[in-house]
């Protein structure tokens, strides 16, 4: 029968090959990967747009406190396919504004408005479930 000693130390030996393994893991993944390179937000008044009538929209990119720049471009979705792709324009500061029109073609359509964010830290898509009326 095996002593008490013998199990401590192989236990011992498995913990430490654990933790080896867990640091080599951490090490190994890109620094973005751990956390998120930055935080972007979209904001709008509804879910309704009015067809022929300006929709204002916001969006927001920081990282911690600092506002970052960057740009946006939009694409428009139908079952989960892209329907549409419009470009959008650099920002600074952290902020974006635009006014978006959706046409009478897509009054009772369920659309999805993919905002895509791109800054020096990354890309982010900012999904806004739409669906345009008269």
């Amino acid at each position: 029968m095996r002593s008490p000693k013998h199990f401590a130390a192989a236990h011992s030996r498995w913990r430490a090959s654990l933790v080896l393994i867990f640091t080599a893991l951490a090490l190994a993944l890109p620094a973005g990967a751990s956390a998120a390179a930055f935080t972007a937000r979209l904001h709008a008044p509804n879910h309704s747009p009015t067809a022929g009538k300006k929709w204002p929209i916001t969006v927001t990119a920081t990282r911690g406190r600092t506002k970052l720049g960057g740009s946006v471009r939009y694409q428009f979705l139908f079952g989960g396919q892209v329907v549409s792709s419009q470009p959008g324009h650099s920002f600074r500061h952290g902020v974006y504004h635009d006014n978006l029109l959706f046409p009478a073609d897509a009054v009772g359509e369920p659309l999805t408005l993919r905002v895509i964010v791109k800054t020096k830290f990354g890309t982010a898509d900012l999904n806004w479930a739409v669906e345009a009326r008269h």
